[in-house]
């Protein structure tokens, strides 16, 4: 029987949240075992010392990172950690990605150095987390929940070799040091190379809690180290998933149904198709039919030749003015839920002096990853084994799919994982690996990649959801904020996307306060607050999208805020300001963007300036956006100023790249981005309809790093969600034009 996710983590995430320890796993002195083993990783001639760290002959270490590397720099970010405690250079580095196993899960959640300098009290969930084991990158929780691990892991492998070493000199452990990646004898000088004591260092026993260097000695780790992944993805030796090329390759091409939701029933012309040049197989699935073929031409062309025959599931008169229409009717009915309540509001907006009102919508997005959505995947039906080629987010999600398509264990499937080109949440979803797998059952023997069309992607996404939120805010006679109402209406990520993953962790819609994900705990003083939810259902399937829940919500808070501010006569900038009494650690990041934006210097006419802050995945965010109004419609992007506290860092140079990387994102977004629907089917299909910025477009973009001692936060995805309201509140600055919906292109714009 196949170790499939159903039978192992349905029953242990669900005794998790349901109170008590899953029956059968032996209790928490095996999971804490568990959580121990790894594979033995790295080249023939060489040894592991943990985990994490295997040293060559010839000393360099080779590094097991467990982190989808899709452009965020984890490839280099986390090494540098180990690097720092283990006392090697990165030149002496190569970076591989493991095969599944405990060590590796992502625990999640930002560390907490002063109670935990180790890192050693996981709760129960973390627990089953690693025991399963999950690995997967999102969230940015990449360098949170490595940032004391990995060094960990660095300073322990460090220990055990100067204990191998002091051994062979028959000194004692203190009168030795490393450094280089040699240890050396405090004595004599005389040094040895961490190669040459690999193998006796195997033998050591791993210090439970080694020393680590304070932050004052730090030599890598918060140090503009340049990227291990660069050369080759510049020389083009680099493997993404798409370059995968076993021997025997086959390549298969997929058409879904033309309705959102349908199920197909029939291939009306599979015999003509099969009839065409290249073509080996049709293979048909409940969501679409593949087209195996001897190249990608000749499968993309087969799959365009398909005819379906399909059941619409009732969705083919579905639409976009439909369900906002639905959407806004909600409004008038009880939410869902409240997820936040501070004080009575609504009697703080009866007793205001004025009552500031506004109505905000966003569409649904694609991902848009450049890289097309693409696994390959070899099935050894005798042997009953799997080999995946694959650029996943969620490696263990991929395996447990191969597991259900397939029938085989997990110990059965050997991952290799690739480069991602381009992931935001997209490739964190089973869809292509699941339905690559299905393809490769019926070609045992051969390994088949299946790649989807541009127009295939776009159409068969996981999207960030359409959303629309009212708000009621009220001042006082002198101008400050008393009351704030938000009531958004929308369909929940949560139970959408972990309801095709985990389903025992699907929220109770009147539980799920995450669908407010950053519109709730904002850090200003309102006085009275509340935040309501009004949950609804319809086919369109969601997903995970960059910064997620705060890439719509920072749109609509930041913006209102804007309101607020206009209606009590000031600028953005001070009565933020204002209400950031209780924030210091914000308001020193709001005054950081205003000093590198020179703020208090007035603008040449023409020109508008707008601001936003906002708090996501542990790091804040302040964002001024500088453009220039060259005629009514047009508008030139000029300056973004971006100020960011994402606590202890690792990498300044990789931070600034994420911060430009978030956003040009969020720009394209705000700027074009929306998937519409009509008669069930999206309307947009390729770029020239679901528009990027463009290189000329571009502003150019200043980043500012705040130096600190918090906690370790997030990077990938903070850049985002302040960018649509400082852009937005530039153009109200400058036009007098209150941009209350997404994409600006609807509202006469174009950007020069």
């Amino acid at each position: 029987m196949a170790k499939k996710f159903g039978r192992r983590a349905f029953i242990i995430t669900g005794s998790i949240f349901g109170g008590g320890l899953a029956v059968g796993v032996g209790g928490l002195t095996y999971v804490n075992r568990k959580l121990k083993q790894f594979p033995e990783f790295g080249t023939p001639d060489g040894h592991t010392l943990n985990a994490f760290v295997h040293i060559q002959k010839n000393s360099r270490v080779t590094m097991a990172i467990a982190r989808a590397e899709m452009g965020q720099g984890v490839s280099t970010a986390l090494p540098q950690l180990i690097a720092e405690e283990l006392e090697v250079d990165m030149s002496q580095i190569d970076v591989i990605h493991p095969q599944i196993a405990s060590p590796y899960a992502n625990i999640g959640g930002l560390p907490d150095l002063e109670r935990d300098p180790y890192n050693e009290k996981f709760n129960l969930q973390a627990k089953i987390i690693g025991f399963l084991p999950l690995l997967f990158t999102g969230g940015s929780t990449s360098v949170p929940d490595a940032y004391t691990h990995l060094r960990v892991m660095g300073a322990s492998a460090r220990e055990m070799l100067i204990q191998a070493a002091a051994k062979k000199w028959e000194i004692a452990t203190s009168d030795c040091y490393a450094e280089n990646g040699h240890v050396v004898n405090k004595n004599s000088q005389e040094k040895v190379a961490y190669g040459e004591l690999a193998e006796a260092a195997i033998a050591e026993k791993p210090p439970k809690r080694p020393p680590l260097k304070p932050r004052s000695e730090f030599k890598i780790v918060g140090k503009p180290v340049d990227r291990l992944d660069v050369p080759a993805k510049v020389d083009g030796t680099a493997e993404f998933g798409i370059d995968a090329r076993p021997e025997g390759l086959l390549f298969a091409a997929m058409k879904h149904s033309p309705v959102i939701g349908a199920k197909i029933t029939g291939v009306k012309n599979k015999e003509e198709v099969l009839g065409m040049p290249g073509v080996k197989k049709v293979v048909q699935i409940e969501e679409g039919v593949a087209v195996v073929a001897d190249n990608t031409w000749r499968a993309k062309n087969a799959a365009l030749k398909l005819e379906l025959d399909y059941d619409p599931q009732g969705n083919e008169t579905l639409s976009t003015e439909g369900i906002k229409t639905e959407f806004a009717a909600a409004f008038a009915k009880e939410p869902t839920l409240t997820a936040e309540e501070e004080g009575d509001v609504m009697a703080s907006l009866e007793t205001a002096a004025r009552v500031v009102e506004a109505k905000y919508e966003v569409p649904y997005l694609a991902h848009a990853c450049m890289e097309p959505m693409n696994c390959t995947v070899l099935y050894n039906k005798d042997a009953g084994t799997a080999e995946v080629w694959v650029g996943h987010q969620a490696p263990s999600i991929a395996v447990w799919r191969v597991n259900d398509a397939l029938d085989i264990k997990a110990e059965d499937v050997t991952l290799n994982m690739k480069y991602l080109g381009g992931g935001f949440g997209r490739r964190g979803e089973p869809d292509i690996v699941s339905k690559a797998a299905r393809v490769a059952k019926e070609m045992p023997g051969t390994p088949v990649q299946l790649v989807w069309t541009r127009e295939e992607d776009m159409q068969n996404d996981y999207y960030r959801p359409l959303v629309l939120s009212n708000f009621k805010g009220g001042l006082d006679a002198s101008g400050k904020a008393t009351a704030w109402h938000n009531h958004m209406s929308l369909q929940s990520v949560a139970i959408d996307s972990f309801g095709r993953a985990f389903p025992s962790l699907v929220p109770k819609p009147e539980d799920d306060i995450g669908s407010a994900e950053g519109a709730m705990h904002l850090p200003y003083d309102f006085g009275t607050r509340k935040v309501d939810i009004s949950l609804l259902e319809n086919p369109v399937r969601l997903g995970f999208w960059r910064s997620v829940g705060s890439s719509q919500h920072a749109y609509f808070t930041e913006s209102f805020l804007d309101e607020l501010a206009a209606a009590a006569g000031e600028d953005g900038y001070t009565f933020r300001r204002e209400l950031l009494v209780k924030a210091p650690r914000f308001k020193a990041v709001l005054d950081r963007a205003a000093e590198m934006s020179n703020w208090s210097q007035p603008l040449e006419e023409g020109r508008g300036r707008g601001i936003a802050l906002h708090m996501s995945f542990g790091s804040i965010v302040a964002e001024v956006v500088e453009i220039i109004l060259v005629n009514e419609t047009d508008i030139k992007l000029d300056k973004v100023y971006c100020a960011v506290d994402c606590g202890l860092y690792v990498n300044p140079q990789i931070i600034e790249a994420q911060m430009q990387s978030a956003i040009v994102y969020g720009l394209s977004a705000a700027l074009y981005g929306e998937m519409t629907i009509k008669d069930g089917k999206f309307k947009q299909s390729n770029f020239p309809n679901y528009q990027m910025v463009k290189l000329a477009q571009m502003p150019h973009i200043e980043v500012g790093i705040m130096e600190n001692e918090e906690q370790p936060g997030g990077v990938g995805e903070p850049g985002l969600p302040p960018i649509a309201p400082a852009l937005c509140n530039a153009i109200y600055d400058v036009t007098g034009k209150r941009i209350r919906s997404l994409p600006l292109k609807n509202h006469g714009f174009k950007f020069v």
